[in-house]
This record gives C-alpha cells, structure tokens and sequence, in this order.
C-alpha cells in the first residue's frame, strides 16, 4: 500500500493500515484494528499531514492519529513502543505506520490503565481527554463522534469483504 501525503485515507485504508500494522506488532494488544481506523478518522479525517497547535499545551499534535511529539516520545522511549524506531522529530508523526503504531500503543497503555482492565469508551475517551478527562464533556462528544466514525469503518469493512466474497 503507497500514501500520498497530499491524499486522505478513507476507512477501508485506514482499517488495512492498522490491521498491518498491529498484526505486525508484538507489543500491541487489546487494541482492535477497527479502534485505531475510527480514531485516526476522527483525528484526521484520514490526513497523514493532519496537524494541530494545542495552545493549552504548546505543542503540536500532528499526523493521522494526531499524537503529541511528547507523548509519542514518551510511548516509544519509556513505555517500549519502539518498533518502528523512536520518533526523532514531528516529522516522524506525518508517517502513517508510524501514527498508526503510536495510537495503538496509547491505546494499549490506557487498557490496562493503573492496573485495571478498561473498556473501550475508557480508551477512546482517554485518547482524546487523557485518563483523568474521560468524564469532560468534550471527550463525550468525541465518544459520540468516535461511534459514528466507527460505524463507517465495520461498515466498508463489510461492504469490501462482501465485495471480496
């Protein structure tokens, strides 16, 4: 598969990227493909090149998952999430595999947050909020958003392998 970084992913792409992706990890669990697809849809609407400045942070996030340099940092060089190098620059975060990887590792973290298993709206909703800001206000509409996106994912994941059969 060739992203071009001018082009958006739709969901069918996303979901094949993430399903490469995870099933080549052997860190990464507990995190479905179709997860990682919905989000990065939210996130970016299936831009590589996707960026945004988070003022009330001072960083950028950036690429198709939206990860802040630090937290992709942090992933990779303390928490082991490194199979695909460690991000040197924000840069690194415009490559798709790589956002893809860093989502599914943030994902993973949080399912397993302080020791207890966590569901899936624990993950999306800590995704976009942090841990502490799954109850905000704003990460509900993301949970809402994100259910819809998700629906767009099953579904053309559906419509290709019915197409396939």
């Amino acid at each position: 598969m060739t992203f071009s970084p001018e082009n958006k992913l739709c969901a069918r792409e996303l979901l094949e990227l993430a399903s490469k992706v995870i099933g080549s990890s052997n860190k990464i669990e507990g995190v479905c493909p179709e997860m990682v697809a919905a989000i990065a849809l939210v996130e970016s609407g299936g831009s590589p090149t996707a960026y945004r400045y988070e003022q009330h942070l001072g960083e950028a996030s950036a690429g198709l998952t939206q990860v802040l340099f630090s937290t992709a940092r942090w992933l990779a060089n303390d928490m082991g999430f490194d199979e695909l190098g460690k991000p040197k620059t924000e840069e690194d975060l415009y490559r798709p595999e790589v956002a893809v990887y860093l989502c599914a590792g943030y994902l993973c973290w949080l399912r397993t947050y302080k020791g207890e298993k966590r569901n899936d709206e624990f993950c999306v909703r800590g995704y976009n909020g942090g841990p502490n800001g799954i109850n905000l206000t704003a990460t509900e509409s993301y949970w809402q958003k994100y259910q819809a996106a998700l629906g767009l994912v099953v579904g053309e994941a559906g419509t290709a392998g019915a197409a396939q059969s």
